[in-house]
């Protein structure tokens, strides 16, 4: 298995995980942008500005950087949980994470809703996706 290798689930609602996965594995680890902004900002924003976006991810490269550069490379799954995930949020996030991450094989996947019984096809057919 490749030590390197990461996969990034986007997912709205917990929920909607489970119902593909089943349950939370030990090498998943979940990523709760939304618990992050609320704890961290004290409101709720559906578009960040500029200072924002900048503390935002700041704070999610310090999650990503427990999840992913733990000695033992525990973890092989990352759930990005937020509940105001939208087409932009995705695209930004998969940018800023490639940026800070060059070193790893990172590969992206969307749950759309609790009816989804499968995972939707790999990102680079995201323009053809409709996230409701």
């Amino acid at each position: 298995m490749d030590e390197n290798k990461i996969e990034i689930i986007f997912v709205r609602e917990y929920k909607h995980f489970i119902c593909v996965f089943n349950k939370k594995c030990k090498d998943d680890y979940i990523l709760n942008v939304s618990k992050i902004i609320k704890d961290k900002f004290n409101t709720k924003f559906i578009v960040p500005n500029k200072v924002q976006s900048f503390l935002l991810n700041y704070e999610i490269r310090k999650l990503l950087d427990k999840a992913i550069n733990l000695k033992n490379r525990k973890y092989k799954r990352v759930i990005y949980l937020n509940s105001n995930l939208s087409y932009t949020t995705i695209l930004n996030t998969i940018d800023f994470i490639d940026g800070e991450y060059p070193e790893f094989t990172l590969s992206y996947k969307i749950i759309e809703n609790e009816k989804t019984d499968e995972l939707l096809p790999e990102i680079e057919n995201l323009k053809k996706l409709i996230i409701q």
